[in-house]
């Protein structure tokens, strides 16, 4: 199994965080058309993923691109998908999200807060250094990087506001190597990884609540007590996380 080769993902081990979605949030309609199509048979191409932690596959998949076909795939019962993997780490995921975007001819009338985000996940994936090195991309050369969102007179501005330390940089001749950038940390991605476990939780026990079919509620609890079974024993050490992904042929 490559990169480039489609491979089937269990969903459990498919990190959906809303906050990679910068732009073209997931619509309930094209969701319910997604899934009418998919129950009739028609093939979709294969959403597309990066490994959670590149270090250990085990730790799952973050989606890239994909976020309808993956809920209407949620909302046919069916618990796998088949994924394309793409190189890229935690915190360039926003920005594949959006070139992901780009490439499907999405229109280019962007809100000024969706350019400004695309602009920070640009700067956040280190897109605005040239090469593996530190030197450093010109504005004019940023800013054709992200034509339609920013202007190499505007550039300068927001950089100077959202990361100062590279504002500086620009000016100085390269980066400091002991200074922070203002990039993701791990601790950060543990955050938010939290926040949206907890959030999922309550979601979790507001659906529950609201079911009044007791048998389909008993059977969400099966596969609760089964989710946390599983959960305990890999988080302390008593088993390893269950296999993710599989070929797809």
């Amino acid at each position: 199994m490559t990169e480039a080769e489609p491979i089937v993902i269990d969903l459990r081990g498919l990190l959906l965080l809303e906050g990679n979605q910068i732009r073209a949030k997931t619509e309930s309609a094209t969701v319910r058309r997604y899934a009418e199509l998919m129950a009739g048979g028609t093939i979709f191409p294969p959403i597309k993923v990066a490994l959670t932690d590149p270090n250990d596959a085990n730790k799952g998949y973050t989606l890239v691109d994909g976020w309808h076909r993956t809920r209407a795939t949620q909302a046919n019962g069916l618990g796998t998908i088949v994924a394309e993997v793409v190189p890229g780490r935690a915190h360039e995921i926003p920005w594949l999200a959006y070139e992901a975007n780009r490439g499907h001819g999405l229109p280019l009338r962007l809100t000024r807060l969706e350019r400004r985000e695309i602009f920070r996940a640009y700067v956040k994936a280190k897109r605005y250094l040239s090469g593996r090195g530190r030197a450093m991309k010109s504005a004019n050369a940023m800013a054709r990087d992200l034509v339609g969102v920013v202007s190499a007179r505007a550039l300068p501005g927001w950089m100077a506001a959202d990361f100062p330390a590279i504002y500086r940089a620009m000016n100085m001749g390269g980066l400091d190597p002991y200074e922070d950038q203002g990039g993701v940390k791990d601790r950060d991605l543990d955050a938010a990884y939290a926040r949206e476990a907890g959030a999922c939780l309550d979601n979790f026990m507001a659906c529950m609540r609201s079911l009044q079919d007791n048998r389909r509620a008993l059977a969400i609890l099966r596969k609760a007590v089964t989710c946390v079974d599983e959960v305990s024993e890999a988080v302390t050490g008593r088993r390893e996380w269950p296999k993710v992904a599989g070929d797809l042929f």
